[in-house]
Order: C-alpha cells, then structure tokens, then sequence
C-alpha cells in the first residue's frame, strides 16, 4: 500500500465520521438515561467505525450501517448490565422438583421417573437448556420473568424453553 493511499482512507475515515458523528451521539443521548452511558455507547460505535472501515469505505449507506452498529452495540451493553450469574448444574442432586405436581410435569411418564433418572436426563442437555429447565421447574420462574432476567424477548424464551423441553423427551426416550 503505498503512501498516498493510506492518507486517502484516512482522509476518508475522518471525514466521513465528523460528518456523522453528532447525528450518532445524539441518538446514543436518546437511547441512554444517563450521559455517561451515552458516552460510553458513542466510544464503542466509534471503535466499530473505525475497525470496520475499510470493509465500508466509499459505500452510500454509511449512516444506515452506523445506527445499525449503534442498536447492537446498544442491546449487548443491555445484555451485560442485567446479565444474572449461572444458577447451579440441574445434574448436581437437587432433590425432588417441587413447583409443580409431578403428573403435570414434561418428564413425567408412567413408571415414576426417579429422581436419578431426572438428573440423569437433564444433565445430558447443553448447559443453557438446563439453566432455563431449572429456572422454569426448579426455581418456578415464569417466562416474562426469564425475558427481563436475559434480556431477550418473551418469544425467544418461550421457543427456547419448549426447545430444551424437547431434547429431554428426546434424552427420556433413549
């Protein structure tokens, strides 16, 4: 690369953020309840900017992109703040699951499944179908409940849930 070229992207980098640049702190003013918030998602679109220049140079839809790295820039600040801490393995034993009848239960068959067998079932899933799996039956948690706790929408966690669900009957079956 030779020399000339470098100081025309840069040239272009420079430009084309100042002309942006207030448009966006505004918005990140908008989308934020505090100022320091607002700087804070400001200083990462602007290092999403500027890491990803060269993939967006000279293109017309610059703004477009940049509101679009101010949104997800925006919901994975969200996520992190309101991030809960990992509840405890299902396959430890917990003792019997106590929140709902055991005949309303998806893992109940006829036969009694066996507090083992549940553990056994459960701790073959990935680690956050048994998160939601514990939330759910262990701890009672409702899906609007489990929604606010991630951060993700009620919809997300009701597919996800009824997912895990499936896995286990699949687990159950053998």
């Amino acid at each position: 690369m030779n020399k000339r070229t470098k100081v025309d992207k840069e040239k272009w980098v420079q430009e084309t953020w100042n002309a942006y640049s207030p448009q966006i702190y505004n918005l990140c003013k908008a989308k934020c309840t505090n100022r320091e918030d607002a700087k804070d998602l400001f200083q990462n679109v602007a290092l999403r900017f500027c890491q990803n220049a060269h993939k967006i140079m000279y293109q017309d839809s610059v703004y477009p992109w940049l509101i679009r790295v101010l949104r997800n820039c925006f919901y994975d600040a969200a996520r992190l703040r309101y991030k809960e801490p990992s509840f405890t393995s299902v396959s430890d034993i917990l003792g019997d699951y106590m929140v709902i009848p055991q005949e309303q239960s998806v893992f109940f068959k006829s036969g009694n499944v066996k507090n083992d067998e549940l553990n056994r079932i459960v701790g073959a899933l990935p680690r956050a179908d048994r998160e939601l799996i514990d939330m759910a039956f262990h701890k009672g948690l409702t899906s609007e409940e489990m929604s606010s706790m991630y951060g993700v929408s009620l919809n997300a966690i009701c597919k996800r849930r009824h997912s895990a669900i499936k896995r286990a009957r699949r687990v159950l079956i053998g």
